[in-house]
């Protein structure tokens, strides 16, 4: 996977949460374990698809899934416990099957970390779907011109 942006390109359709860093989330020097990181990826990627297509459980209760295919996360910094972060994410790419989202993680104006997840849509046998074509609409109109 190429380094994931710091920033979405312009004219992408973007959601952000807000996530308040619990002591649980946390390691011994009270830094963000990395592995928590995915956490506050999918908690974006779940509103990404709330506002720009439609809420997860719906693709669920439709036998599909959006499986994680590929995930590259770089640190710049750490978070701590207390810690207010905004989490926006984006869409990189679409294909037929599967697409990706970048992600900037932000303290204020700080940069934390950066990453891309790629995703494969899949029925619940675990078989590739092709994203339908309502769906494809969807995402291709969210993706920056």
């Amino acid at each position: 996977m190429p380094r994931p942006p710091s920033d979405p390109p312009p004219g992408a359709k973007t959601a952000t949460i807000a996530y308040r860093v619990p002591f649980y989330d946390t390691d011994a020097m009270r830094v963000v374990h990395h592995a928590r990181y995915v956490h506050y990826l999918e908690l974006a990627r779940i509103e990404y698809l709330d506002l720009h297509d439609r809420p997860y459980r719906e693709y669920v209760a439709e036998g599909l899934h959006f499986a994680v295919t590929g995930l590259e996360v770089r640190y710049q910094q750490a978070a701590r416990y207390d810690d207010r972060l905004q989490v926006t994410c984006w869409l990189s790419w679409l294909k037929r099957v599967s697409l990706a989202i970048g992600y900037a993680v932000r303290r204020g104006d700080e940069l934390i970390a950066t990453a891309t997840t790629e995703h494969a849509l899949v029925s619940d046998d675990g078989k590739l779907v092709a994203i339908p074509p309502a769906r494809r609409a969807k995402f291709a109109a969210a993706l920056a011109p």
